[in-house]
């Protein structure tokens, strides 16, 4: 049982941090959900520090972290440290994000789970994000998303971020992490 986020149940600004390994459109959904025009490329190391911005059209403050992309929770790159530090609350003056948006390549998902299972473990609100579901039927491939949706554990939503599919039932689970 993991324990509510403090800012969602003070009312205040709701923190949530997009986790996924690189070029899994971490950047992309975070350019659709804040409004920004960040950088994206199709190379590792686009995302050197965290970014952060307010989630658009929310009904209340959240803010998005922007974080590089990693393998692993506790990784030794630079980009992974600064995933780790400011998961751990090692950054000063910044506060441990309430919630995790995990983003996995749906093309590749067998790929991130590992990073799943690690994010799960700490116990932090977690909703699992699939991007570039559009390719999987593209490649002949096939994925339910909805079944996935049903499991126990965390709550999934498919998303074609570039496009905006998925983005509004995205939009209604972010500001309410507290139900995840």
């Amino acid at each position: 049982m993991t324990a509510a986020p403090a800012a969602a149940l003070a009312g205040g600004p709701v923190r949530i941090a997009l986790v996924g390994s690189p070029n899994t459109g971490k950047t992309t959904l975070f350019n659709a959900l804040t409004g920004s025009a960040a950088r994206v490329g199709n190379y590792p190391g686009v995302t050197v520090e965290r970014r952060e911005g307010a989630l658009v059209r929310a009904s209340r403050d959240v803010r998005i972290l922007d974080l590089p992309g990693t393998y692993c929770l506790d990784g030794e790159t630079p980009d992974e440290k600064v995933v780790a530090d400011v998961l751990a609350g090692r950054i000063a003056g910044e506060p441990i994000p309430d919630a995790l948006l995990v983003v996995a390549d749906a093309t590749t998902l067998q790929r991130g789970l590992g990073l799943v299972r690690e994010t799960l473990k700490r116990g932090l609100p977690t909703l699992l994000v699939l991007t570039m579901i559009d390719e999987v039927k593209a490649r002949g491939g096939r994925l339910d998303v909805m079944r996935l949706a049903r499991t126990p554990y965390i709550h999934v939503v498919g998303v074609v971020g570039h496009r905006g599919v998925g983005l509004y039932q995205l939009r209604a689970f972010i500001g309410h992490p507290v139900t995840w």
